[in-house]
């Protein structure tokens, strides 16, 4: 059974993130979302999520091409979800290009070569991007943590 994993915050889900899990299910039988910890979207971002981990998990675990959703690891950059889980690819967000070389690295270094890494094809990105809809919400006065 091939296996497709993806990793994100999904703060705020929107047809963006759903292009990526159409193309996701396209690739593969199963598709499993691994959702950042809050902690780690604070170090990467310089901002917490507007909704938390739980919150985040429950909500994109309601499309329709998700198989499983899954907690980030404790540790950033440890990948044990990629041990754990056995993904035969990869599937990244169109603006994913620090974590696809970061994790290309690993799988290298960790004798996973097989995992095929890829590129979803960009959706709208100037409509369908979770910072410009932050910033949108903030300047139409909503509280955005």
């Amino acid at each position: 059974m091939k296996r497709v994993m993806v990793f994100g915050t999904f703060d705020i889900v929107h047809d963006g993130h759903r292009h990526l899990l159409r193309e996701a299910a396209e690739m593969a039988d199963e598709v499993i979302v691994v959702v950042a910890r809050d902690e780690h979207v604070l170090e990467l971002k310089g901002r917490l999520p507007m909704n938390r981990m739980p919150d985040r998990i429950e909500t994109i675990g309601w499309e329709s091409e998700v198989t499983s959703v899954i907690e980030g690891d404790e540790e950033l950059g440890t990948y044990h979800v990629i041990l754990e889980h056995e993904p035969s690819a990869i599937l990244f967000g169109y603006d994913q290009d620090e974590l696809k070389e970061n994790l290309d690295s690993w799988l290298s270094e960790n004798g996973k070569p097989e995992i095929s890494c890829v590129f979803a094809s960009a959706y709208m990105p100037d409509l369908y991007n979770t910072t410009a809809l932050l910033e949108q919400m903030q300047q139409e006065g909503m509280e955005v943590v």
